[in-house]
């Protein structure tokens, strides 16, 4: 029994330096962890950052989403960073933008409210050293492509048109845009756009009018010191094959650079001041004439030609010439207003208006001969002309006069017969009666002189008589009636020859200035 007190104490005895020994060894342990963390705290930012970064070495064998992941992971990629560089001079360089646009359609030139809409495919190509990946992946020969989910992951430049309305990306599903890197670094990003955009379009020659619809590109966020902005050399604005507009021609189009200022007066940029580097193109447009020659054009001279059919009625015709008067002056402006409804409200003249200013005057021209004709018809008196020309029928029918009457009276029953005497002298005027003719009014004058000398009256009582005649003094009378027909016969001519001289000027100023 001792014997076996003694085994269960030495048991025992072990036991409780076993659990001594265990405890002990458990507080090293804590000791050492708690030792190393601060260790591992004091080690540079730079080294553990690359410990925490993806490794780039051999990526031949990723795939294109694990390759896009590493290059723009943000521990060696910031999208909210240009990809600026600094040249040897220490001197930062900017970011070179190139862009082409080719447009697909042009449409809905709206004239009064001066827009028009763009539908195009607008790419912008810059270099990003930062996503190179030829030295990582030097078997990859094809450029990583993506959506816009891709593109969400890079920095792209902020590129917005400074004339429009409004704009937006197109797409279905997903919004339309192409982002593709290329291994030495070079970024292309392309998306379709639908744009409205102002044209402040000149009217003073419609519609042989020619426009120019600009379409301007400006950085919104960076100026010049940090991203300019540059066409393609090759092909830096194109058209569809196909690309029609109903109402214009294309002629071709005028491609700038150019840089725009900001400041506190002009605030249309992001940063307020600054220059801005900008891209701008001009759509030359020339506008269909065939429409409206068929439309307004001819029959306009059809209807002025109409109002001089008048001409060739009497003046005592008032129903039929007044109808036919208003009839045409009322035809052509509604005819006018049809056109003039699509033009917006300018404040200057239009070669349309002063188109439509002369036709309303000839037509009203037309309207104001018959009063005035019509009004000497009605007439009592007779014209009595000097010349039956049209100098003195102008001037006796404007300002009528009363019959014509010679300064010295005259009786039609008796010859007028006066002496004078003074000194020896006697001279004896006698008056003849007027002749009246079929037209014609003629009238003679002759004088009879008698000179007596104090010689030949002492020997003889003789008279003689010398006769001396002035030239004789034509005068012609016309009725009303026949003034009235003279008149309309003159405008038969007049009219027509003034017109073709206003068309004679007005297509040389349209087509020659």
């Amino acid at each position: 029994m001792a014997t076996l007190r003694i085994l269960l104490g030495l048991i025992s005895i072990s036991l409780v330096s076993a659990a001594s020994l265990n405890l002990t060894v458990d507080q090293e342990t804590e000791l050492d962890y708690s030792t190393t963390e601060p260790i591992s705290t004091t080690d540079s930012p730079a080294e553990q950052l690359d410990s925490n970064c993806p490794t780039l070495v051999n990526s031949n064998a990723l795939t294109q989403t694990e390759l896009i992941a590493r290059l723009t992971d943000i521990c060696r990629y910031d999208r909210t960073e240009p990809p600026i560089s600094v040249n040897k001079a220490g001197d930062i360089e900017p970011v070179e933008v190139f862009a082409r646009f080719y447009i697909s359609a042009l449409k809905d030139l709206d004239a009064t409210d001066l827009q028009f809409l763009m539908q195009g495919l607008l790419q912008l190509r810059y270099f990003d050293s930062r996503l190179a990946f030829a030295s990582y992946a030097p078997n990859r020969v094809q450029p990583l492509v993506g959506e816009f989910a891709l593109r969400e992951k890079l920095w792209v430049p902020h590129i917005f048109f400074s004339n429009e309305v409004s704009s937006n990306i197109l797409g279905t599903n997903e919004k339309d845009m192409l982002t593709t890197i290329y291994p030495d670094g070079t970024v292309l990003i392309s998306f379709r756009v639908q744009a409205t955009l102002y044209c402040f379009m000149n009217y003073r020659k419609f519609p042989f009018d020619e426009q120019n619809c600009t379409t301007i590109l400006e950085s919104w966020m960076y100026n010049t010191s940090m991203l300019q902005m540059h066409w393609e050399q090759n092909n830096s604005v194109t058209f569809h094959s196909q690309l029609q507009l109903t109402e214009f021609d294309i002629d071709g189009y005028v491609a700038n650079e150019s840089i725009s200022i900001s400041d506190e007066l002009s605030m249309s940029h992001g940063a307020l001041k600054g220059n801005y580097s900008g891209l701008s193109f001009s759509v030359l447009l020339t506008r269909e004439v065939g429409y409206y020659i068929i439309e307004y054009f001819v029959p306009s001279i059809m209807i002025v030609a109409i109002s001089w059919v008048s001409f060739w009625l009497q003046a005592d015709q008032t129903p039929a010439r007044t109808t036919l008067g208003c009839t045409t002056l009322l035809s052509f402006i509604t005819l006018s207003l049809t056109q003039e409804n699509n033009l917006s409200k300018v404040s200057y003249v239009t070669m349309s208006e002063v188109w439509f200013l002369v036709c309303t005057f000839f037509i009203f021209g037309s309207l104001m001969e018959f009063a005035f004709v019509n009004q000497i018809w009605r007439r009592n008196n007779n014209l009595e002309l000097k010349k039956p020309t049209t100098k003195y029928i102008v001037q006796n029918t404007f300002v009528p006069k009363p019959m014509r009457r010679n300064p010295r009276s005259f009786n039609r029953s008796q010859s007028t017969q006066s002496t004078f005497n003074k000194s020896n002298n006697t001279v004896i005027t006698i008056e003849t009666p007027i002749i009246i003719g079929a037209d014609l009014l003629n009238r003679q004058d002759s004088a009879i002189s008698l000179e007596d000398n104090d010689s030949s009256l002492s020997s003889s009582s003789t008279a003689q008589l010398t006769p001396e005649k002035p030239p004789p003094q034509t005068f012609a009378t016309m009725t009303p009636k026949e003034v009235s027909l003279w008149i309309d016969r003159k405008m038969r001519f007049i009219f027509p020859l003034a017109f073709i001289v206003f068309n004679a000027l007005f297509w040389s100023l349209v087509y020659c200035l």
